[in-house]
């Protein structure tokens, strides 16, 4: 059967587009959309491996330099920019593995672990809850670990415990594999609560992951003995002598700026302004940011695709690397009045204050249909 061609496509669209409904959000054609992007939910290996592996050089690169060499203090602040950004666009490779389907791209996921995962003390299970953040039946949700209502009123002391929150990663890490790991090992009950409570990336810190399957659980253990024996060589070369007490004091100050990096991005990835009903997949990109322009400096606090944040949770399986193409297919298709267009967020600065105002006085009554940047997002 012959494929429509972009002309046809385009006019169903529009035509689904403007289709009648209750509101703005059902009238996206998302069937019609899937179609017209299927060729760039696949993904490309090399680029992953090629893109992972520069991260991966410019935080040890960048690292080495501040911690080894005797450099002017303007060259080596530059490049502990350079290893923060490094590490920074290296860890966020964790949301593309949790959307990975079972077995692809293991050799990736394998790598990722021992060069990033394990010496950040973040192995790859800690984010396989991230399903429940695109579920349209927990999105927004108690059940939604990587949500709160940071965009209703009252949530800005919520908003700066999450910032500082970041300083807490590395310590969190070794309390995590360092003593509840190992401890585990010797009481069900113990285990039951380190899985279902201290396993998860999540915001929220009241979210309970569902207890790992016994084969989720035996992987679990293999990577918590190599995190485990990872703590245990870094403890004994520093007693050695053979790392130097400050290089663990940079570890952590790059981790934290890191992190610091990715609360920002988080804060400004949504409205946030869902009053815990469940949304549908156009509610969630309704509730979402794109950042497609001014490319080059988005892309260094939103890395591997998380720009487009509103477009990844309308399209969750397309790789990250194709999500500007993906944009500028959707945005050449849809009409002007289409909802698509009100994903677009102006800068990180400028969503972080429309955030804030949010969180202090009651949000503006103007509807999703009309653009608003409303608490609640009409289904």
């Amino acid at each position: 059967m012959e494929a429509p061609s972009p002309a046809t496509q385009r006019a169903d669209i529009e035509a689904g587009d403007r289709a009648p409904a209750k509101t703005a959000a059902e009238a996206l054609p998302i069937a019609r959309l899937r179609q017209a992007l299927d060729a760039l939910f696949v993904p490309n290996p090399l680029r992953y491996w090629l893109d992972f592996a520069g991260s991966m050089l410019c935080f040890y690169g960048g690292f080495a330099l501040v911690a080894a060499t005797p450099l002017p203090a303007a060259v080596r602040l530059l490049a502990f920019v350079v290893s923060t950004l490094g590490l920074y666009r290296a860890l966020i490779f964790i949301h593309e593995l949790a959307h990975f389907p079972p077995g692809r791209m293991r050799g990736f996921r394998i790598a990722w672990n021992i060069c990033c995962g394990i010496p950040l003390l973040a192995p790859d299970f800690l984010y396989e809850t991230h399903a429940d953040h695109h579920r349209t039946t927990s999105y927004g949700t108690a059940n939604d670990g990587e949500y709160l209502p940071w965009g209703r009123p009252g949530g800005r002391p919520a908003i700066l415990m999450f910032a500082v929150s970041s300083l807490l990663a590395l310590p969190s890490g070794v309390v995590r594999f360092g003593v509840l790991g190992p401890l585990s090992w010797t009481s069900g009950r113990l285990r039951r609560w380190v899985a279902i409570h201290a396993s998860s990336l999540v915001v929220d810190m009241r979210y309970c992951r569902p207890a790992p399957t016994p084969a989720q659980d035996r992987r679990w253990r293999r990577l918590e003995a190599i995190v485990l024996l990872y703590l245990c060589a870094v403890g004994a070369a520093l007693l050695a002598g053979i790392i130097q007490p400050w290089w663990l004091l940079l570890l952590y100050l790059t981790l934290s700026a890191a992190m610091f990096l990715n609360s920002l991005r988080t804060l400004a990835a949504h409205r946030y302004g869902s009053a815990g009903t469940p949304l549908t997949a156009t509610g969630q990109m309704l509730d979402s940011l794109n950042y497609p322009r001014r490319a080059w400096l988005n892309e260094l606090w939103a890395p591997v695709g998380l720009r487009f944040h509103a477009l990844h949770h309308l399209f969750p399986g397309i790789p990250y690397h194709n999500l500007a193409a993906a944009h500028a297919r959707l945005s050449r298709l849809l009409p002007p009045q289409s909802p698509y267009h009100l994903t677009e967020g102006r800068s990180l600065a400028a969503s972080l204050r429309e955030l804030w105002r949010g969180a202090r006085s009651a949000p503006a009554a103007a509807s999703v249909a009309a653009g608003g940047r409303s608490a609640g997002l009409a289904e």
